[in-house]
């Protein structure tokens, strides 16, 4: 028993390295007013207090809890529905899995990159689409006007992660138990009712899974914001992360950058602490 401890111990040594140090360290200069000039001096919760304080950091904050509420839930709502129908017997099935994969696996930054050409008012794709079709006539400014930008951000994000919920959701539908729903047909039920009666109680667990792990990672959205609008048009469309990451490495203000990174893990562990208490309750 004490070889499968020392066989462990360097990697519990290398996580503890990487991750409980460091968020004792930002804990840390959360409480003291550090910056690249002058010697850190301890101000106990006057970071805290400034944080409520802060119009742009208030406004970051907004938008980041709509950002991650709009994309989370439509996320959910698409991948449930365009996973029962890949689970449907349709030939050539794998080509459309694989294809959907794509999104997920590009690099989040690359991704930002792609949509912000997509999203150019002269001469982007979109816009000449769209005015093709006849569906407009003045191009649309799809990221230099603050309502669109908040819009079109939402959309990239659910274009890139929708992939990864379809597949989740077609992984617990294919464990859910065909008797139930031979049962329901005997008794007549209709494809709305075992929908409705059947399969969505039944999915709890995996709807509770991936609106824990997409909560968590839409409210610490950093690359694909910062590749489409770094937070504009002004600060329409600045999450926390990105305000953290100007005002801790733009700014050198490390205390209170620490400290808005504080608040960023508090919102992620609300997040992923709720959806994992629901997950534990439908399991059981």
């Amino acid at each position: 028993m004490l070889v499968a401890y020392w066989i462990v111990l360097p990697a519990i040594l290398l996580r503890l390295a990487f991750t409980v140090v460091p968020l004792v360290q930002t804990l840390y200069l959360s409480f003291t007013n550090s910056s690249l000039m002058g010697h850190p001096r301890f101000i106990g919760l006057q970071n805290y207090v400034a944080l409520f304080q802060d119009q742009t950091l208030l406004s970051s904050l907004t938008f980041t809890i709509v950002y991650t509420v709009a994309s989370i839930t439509i996320e959910t709502i698409l991948g449930l529905l365009i996973a029962i129908l890949l689970m449907q017997n349709l030939q050539g099935r794998w080509i459309s899995n694989f294809l959907m994969l794509l999104p997920w696996v590009m690099a989040p930054l690359l991704a930002a990159t792609v949509w912000k050409i997509m999203y150019y008012e002269d001469g982007g794709i979109l816009n000449e689409v769209l005015r093709d079709l006849g569906i407009i006539h003045e191009p649309v400014r799809w990221l230099s006007d603050a309502t669109t930008a908040k819009f079109s951000v939402i959309v990239v994000t659910v274009w890139k992660n929708l992939s990864w919920c379809i597949l989740i959701f077609m992984a617990g539908l294919g464990a859910l138990p065909r008797d139930v729903y031979e049962a329901a047909e005997i008794d007549g039920a209709n494809a709305i009712q075992k929908f409705f009666d059947i399969t969505l109680p039944l999915l709890k667990p995996t709807t509770y899974l991936v609106l824990m792990f997409r909560g968590m990672g839409e409210i610490q959205t950093f690359e694909q914001i910062s590749g489409l609008t770094r937070g504009g048009p002004g600060t329409a469309t600045q999450t926390l992360a990105l305000y953290a990451y100007q005002r801790f490495f733009q700014e050198l203000r490390y205390g209170y950058g620490s400290a808005i990174n504080i608040l960023l893990l508090l919102l992620t562990v609300a997040i992923g602490g709720f959806f994992a208490w629901r997950l534990y309750r439908a399991s059981r």
